[in-house]
């Protein structure tokens, strides 16, 4: 069985004691494999969430990042501080994963970028960097650096990087996604799909013949149109094997409530139904039969 459990997203199971905040990160069980990919914003809270939802730090065999901004990574130093393990956690990783991110809007200046760690930390994980689709194991494998966008892609347009000296808004080369195979299918998780929901499909399908079954995770329609939200819902539909939809995230929440955000998940239950389309609290669990 194939399980796959939301530890860290902007709403926390209604009714739990478990916390919903700006950030993003799956526990998937596939075989032997403990897999975690990313630590959202900040280490209490997924260490919090990892607690009454029965994961173990230590039981992690491999952490992957989606991208490096800081709502995806800057919960690792807690995570390593709380691993007693002797052995390095693999970590895999774009090879830009650690370049400098900033949040750069008006007076606004911050450093969102992948987090500083100590000496100790740094020597308690093993960086795997891979522009190419990585394969964890023979049933899961990342994406790699989805270079073909010829769909919208989910850029965030106060994300800056620097290019030559300046800062500019950032097309996130190192967003990736991870895919699990089964009998039935492939299921993509994603992290904020910034290289477009659809662009990151295409790359899946490239890469195995197999159906799309699922989707979880961010996919960045936030800053879509309706009809953009639309089009894309028919796209899932008519090209991409009608998969079942757990998103949550940038899928359509911000950090600031200040910013103008499209009610993604609502348009699509009304325009395709419920049936397929969840939103993925924390705490949500799906298994999958093999």
């Amino acid at each position: 069985m194939i399980e796959i459990i939301n530890v860290y997203s902007n709403m926390a199971m209604p009714d739990s004691d478990l916390i919903g905040r700006h950030g993003q990160s799956f526990f998937i069980k596939v075989g032997n494999d403990r897999i975690l990919m990313d630590t959202g914003a900040d280490g209490p809270t997924l260490l919090h969430n990892m607690t009454l939802l029965g994961i173990d730090p230590n039981n992690i065999t491999h952490l992957v990042l989606s991208h490096g901004h800081y709502d995806h990574t800057w919960g690792l130093p807690d995570l390593l501080n709380a691993r007693t393990s002797a052995n390095p956690l693999p970590v895999i990783a774009h090879p830009l994963v650690r370049e400098e991110k900033r949040l750069k809007i008006l007076f606004i200046n911050k450093s969102k970028g992948f987090p500083k760690l100590t000496e100790a930390q740094e020597k308690s994980i093993k960086l795997i960097y891979s522009k190419e689709p990585y394969a964890i194991s023979p049933r899961v494998k990342t994406t790699g650096e989805i270079a073909e966008r010829i769909d919208r892609d989910g850029i965030e347009p106060v994300m800056k990087h620097l290019v030559n000296g300046k800062y500019e808004v950032d097309p996130v080369l190192d967003d990736i996604s991870v895919l699990i195979d089964t009998s039935k299918g492939q299921i993509v998780l994603t992290g904020c799909a910034h290289a477009g929901i659809i662009n990151i499909l295409r790359k899946a399908k490239k890469l195995s013949d197999k159906p799309i079954l699922a989707i979880l995770g961010g996919t960045h329609m936030v800053r879509y149109s309706k009809e953009e939200v639309i089009r894309t819902g028919e796209k899932f539909r008519d090209d991409f094997d009608d998969p079942d939809l757990y998103l949550n995230h940038c899928t359509d929440k911000l950090p600031s409530k200040l910013l103008k955000m499209t009610k993604t998940i609502d348009i699509l239950k009304e325009n395709f139904g419920e049936e397929r389309i969840k939103t993925c609290y924390v705490g949500t669990k799906v298994t999958f039969e093999e």
